[in-house]
């Protein structure tokens, strides 16, 4: 029998107190079985609690207590997974079960409930009989919990109830019954089931729904079994992922600028090498792709294909799908069961190409030969909330790690990419032409103050209001750009002036028309709207402003023949509405496409001629040093929607349209990037400066401030440049008041100052990094 061995472990609960790594003593049935990476259950005060294990070590003198179980055969963490979380660790400072439980898919993590023993069942009182099942047991949700907590705890006291605590993965495989025909039966009355003699001749398996759906009863099937003709085998399947739309393989036939690209990065193969494949909108980047693609499977590697938003998953899965086996998704929108399922295929190097959003980025893909980041210049690749990470740079990492190439696809590659890729720190590949010729739309702009002066108050242009009815007529497609959720930003008593809002946050409420209901956007609080006004109780509510909703109601009036599909964070919130919704229009099933940002990017619609953009100029009205990037960006993507195969036009409506972000969408991106980075340069902003800021939250108003003031100085005494402390753009948030510290730096923040940051944390205030100066 060898040594005593210990494992130093990270504990899943995400609190500052328990921050830190566990020592356990390995029993010795797990000797030279259990590795870094695994997860293993373990006593933890009163709990008990998964742990990731990332060390193993022959000494401690903190260890007393043992691991009950290992819950992996092998390794969940990878070496190449914990080099991941350490690269996020080391460029923001979060808690160490917060960062494990953002980079490991979500099947592999604990869920924990805890369950009511009745033990008296003549004490328990009245209002939770009905809480316990047949067998005397009550499984609480969280909500129960926190609810009952007190009285639970009564009656545990008193003997009345035994309380367990109960986990179990909240991923796991699905199994289903198949039923394989024994040629060597001896049933004598076989013959009253032609049905299963004539199935088995052309199949030799049928799952259960199958055998239903041929005319087998249960019942049937039973007897079968019984006597041994039907063989039953219980197996483990994989969820299909349902998709609306039908496969349909194009071929590839690159032209020569896409040849060219082509080239240049299959010549990286092999190399940690980053290409960015600077496109005009339709000019076929998707194409090169799938050639690249094609490559790499071919030469026996697997390919990660990262896409900023839900909505471009269903063009890019159909392109995919109808080429290519072995396709795995990654992405929000499937159930977790789904999730679990796509990790299964991946892990076991069942999956050639991964095609996911952001945080598929992390999953245990091996053998990559190529990373694809299309739209790369999309800010959804950063994920802000939680633990903050940058999907292009942990897809960076991954690129050394294997060396391979990053292609990194736009039409309008942010600012700092393009620096680096006009300074050679990455390879530009240009594609300046269509696919085919197409040509790019015609842009109008049109002055939304001259039309009012005109007498025309319609928030839709006369200009655009003639092209819309055209494209009707000629049994053309619109999209119209309005990206503002709800129906009105906020509603207003037009007696007093009062304007509802958040009771947890200093934002007014948005009004919803479909549900009469208020909410607010930042902490979820919602409350049915009425016109009769809290302050002066006069019946003068009315909603202000333009909100989507509003815009598809001021559509369907002006337009009343036309069909609109309307594509939101509230028409896409169920499980595939975003496909759904892509498929129909795509199908022409609807004349016009009225959306949000999500409809800007990355979709192809033949029959889309006409592209109309409301208040273009409001994507400006943004404290943020990204605004002019973000604006340009959009309409240059949305207007590209336009003309990909007959001829197109795009129409810009707005109220200050003089602006260089506007105005060069008429002409190339080369004269945007020269008056962007010309600004950039001009405030200090990235690339020449490395920008950070913390948010420094807290229920006291005063005290919070006093301690961001305190951050202010410690930074500068550590020869930073500070701004602020100023107040966020949203000063409360959930009863959090919010002050911002801003600095700029010739170099990235270190550990220095992350210890800085984290020595300063307090109970009752937080402070949170960001490494960027991004609206928070």
């Amino acid at each position: 029998m060898g040594e005593t061995m210990f494992a130093k472990l990270i504990i899943d609960i995400k609190h500052e107190e328990v921050n830190q790594i566990f020592d356990y003593i390995v029993p010795s049935r797990f000797d030279g079985f259990l590795m870094r990476g695994m997860r293993v259950m373990v006593p933890f005060g009163s709990m008990i609690r998964m742990g990731y294990v990332i060390e193993l070590v022959e000494q401690s003198e903190e260890a007393t207590k043992e691991i009950m179980e290992v819950l992996d055969i092998l390794p969940s963490i990878t070496d190449e997974t914990f080099m991941m979380i350490d690269a996020i660790l080391a460029t923001s400072p979060n808690l160490y079960s917060s960062v494990f439980a953002t980079v490991l898919p979500i099947g592999l993590q604990m869920q924990y409930q805890k369950e009511i023993v009745l033990l008296d069942e003549k004490k328990i009182p009245a209002e939770f009989k009905d809480k316990f099942n047949s067998k005397g047991l009550w499984r609480l949700s969280k909500t129960e919990d926190i609810t009952y907590y007190p009285q639970i705890k009564r009656l545990y006291d008193a003997g009345i109830i035994d309380i367990k605590r109960i986990y179990k993965q909240k991923g796991s495989s699905i199994k289903k019954t198949f039923y394989t025909f024994n040629v060597n039966h001896t049933y004598e009355k076989i013959d009253l089931y032609p049905l299963v003699l004539d199935a088995y001749m052309t199949n030799h398996t049928y799952e259960k729904k199958a055998l239903h759906d041929l005319g087998l009863s249960q019942s049937n099937i039973n007897t079968l079994v019984k006597h041994e003709v039907l063989i039953p085998d219980l197996k483990e399947t994989s969820r299909t992922i349902g998709h609306h739309f039908e496969l349909e393989d194009k071929k590839v036939v690159l032209n020569h600028e896409q040849k060219h690209a082509y080239q240049k990065i299959k010549s990286g193969f092999g190399s940690k090498q980053t290409f960015l494949l600077k496109g005009v909108t339709g000019s076929g980047k998707t194409e090169v792709y799938i050639k690249l693609i094609e490559d790499v499977i071919n030469n026996k590697e697997n390919v990660m294909i990262l896409v900023p938003e839900i909505t471009l998953i269903g063009p890019m899965a159909q392109r995919l799908k109808s080429k290519f086996e072995h396709v795995a998704l990654y992405h929000s929108g499937l159930s977790q069961g789904e999730l679990y399922d796509q990790y299964q295929l991946i892990q076991k190097n069942e999956a050639h190409i991964l095609l996911g959003t952001r945080s598929a980025v992390f999953q245990p893909i091996d053998q990559l030969g190529l990373i694809i980041i299309d739209e790369e210049q999309d800010q959804s690749y950063e994920q802000q909330e939680g633990v903050y990470y940058d999907a292009r740079s942990i897809a960076d990492l991954r690129s050394k790690i294997h060396q391979i190439p990053v292609v990194l696809g736009s039409a309008t590659p942010s600012v700092v990419t393009m620096y680096r890729a006009l300074n050679h720190e990455i390879e530009l590949l240009e594609l300046n032409h269509r696919f085919d010729h197409h040509q790019l739309p015609k842009i109008t702009f049109v002055d939304m103050k001259q039309e009012l002066k005109e007498k025309h108050t319609s928030i839709f242009s006369r200009k655009l209001l003639s092209a819309m009815e055209e494209r009707l007529n000629k049994h053309e497609q619109t999209i119209l750009l309005f990206n503002r959720k709800g129906f009105a930003p906020f509603v207003m008593c037009r007696q007093c002036g009062d304007v509802p809002t958040c009771p947890h946050c200093d934002i007014s409420l948005t009004y919803y028309e479909d549900k009469k209901t208020l909410k607010c956007h930042y902490c979820g609080y919602e409350r049915p709207y009425e016109q009769t006004c809290e302050v002066c109780g006069q019946e003068t509510v009315k909603p202000v402003g333009v909100g989507i909703e509003y815009v598809q109601k001021m559509l369907q009036k002006a337009l009343p023949e036309a069909k609109i599909i309307r594509m939101d964070a509230t028409t896409t919130k169920n499980k595939g509405k975003h496909e759904a919704l892509w498929v129909d229009f795509m199908n022409q099933k609807a004349d016009i496409l009225l959306g949000t940002q999500m409809v800007a990017k990355g979709l192809d619609f033949p029959n889309v001629t006409l592209v109309g953009v409301l208040m273009a100029d409001m994507a400006l009205r943004v404290p943020s040093f990204h605004a002019s990037e973000d604006a340009y960006m959009l309409l240059t993507q949305v207007t590209g929607r336009s003309g990909r195969f007959l001829p197109g036009e795009a129409i810009i409506q707005g109220y200050d349209l003089d602006h260089y972000a506007i105005q060069n969408v008429k002409t190339t991106y080369d004269d945007f990037y020269k008056e962007a980075i010309y600004y950039r340069k001009l405030g200090d902003y990235p690339p020449f400066k490395h920008t950070a800021q913390v948010l420094v939250e807290g229920e006291q108003y005063l005290k919070t401030y006093q301690q961001a003031f305190l951050l202010k100085k410690k930074f500068a005494q550590e020869g930073l440049d500070v701004l602020g402390p100023t107040a966020a753009m949203i000063q409360r948030i959930r009863d959090q008041f919010r002050f911002v510290v801003s600095t700029k730096s010739e170099k990235p923040f270190d550990a220095k100052i992350f210890h800085l940051i984290d020595a300063m944390k307090q109970k009752d205030v937080t402070f949170r990094y960001y490494p960027n100066l991004d609206i928070v």
